[in-house]
This record gives structure tokens, C-alpha cells and sequence, in this order.
């Protein structure tokens, strides 16, 4: 096994995709080989992946519905300010 990592920085990213489910199969395939045979990837998937998780149980509070509703508000109204002044403009 790998004790150092050539292409370390960017095998971080690859786990970050993965962990996000934004890796396409063979990007995760590739790593997921690589992993089994390098120790800082593999110690970097752990953690990235401990990390998730644990924001994840600490972010369990949703949005109050009347704040959502507000700003859902707010983005409608720049919507249409946009939609007027770029035709304006162009």
C-alpha cells in the first residue's frame, strides 16, 4: 500500500464529488481502485466522509416556512425587475 499520494489535491476533489453524488461512475470506479491501494486517500475518503455526516446530523433544523416564503418572495420581485431592465438595455 501507498504511504504518499502523487496526485493528492486531486484525488481530494474526486472524493468530494463522490461523497456529494456528483462523481459520474467512472470517476468514482477509478478512485474506488485507487483507494484500496493508497493510504491518504483512503484516510481522506474517511474523513471527508465522517465530516458529511456529521454536518449532516448537526443541520437537521429546516427553514421556518414563513421565511422561506419571503424570500421565495424577494426572488420573485428581482425576477421581474430583471425580466423589465434587460430590455432596457440591450
Amino acid at each position: 500500500m501507498k504511504s504518499s499520494c502523487e496526485h493528492h489535491h486531486a484525488c481530494m476533489k474526486v472524493i468530494q464529488r463522490i461523497i456529494d453524488r456528483e462523481a459520474t461512475p467512472e470517476e468514482e470506479a477509478a478512485f474506488l481502485e485507487n483507494k484500496n491501494q493508497c493510504m491518504p486517500c483512503q484516510e481522506g475518503y474517511a474523513l471527508e466522509l465522517s465530516l458529511k455526516k456529521a454536518i449532516q446530523s448537526k443541520c437537521s433544523v429546516k427553514c421556518p416556512d414563513q421565511l422561506f416564503a419571503k424570500i421565495r418572495a424577494k426572488l420573485f420581485l428581482l425576477l421581474i425587475l430583471i425580466s423589465i431592465l434587460i430590455p432596457l438595455f440591450c
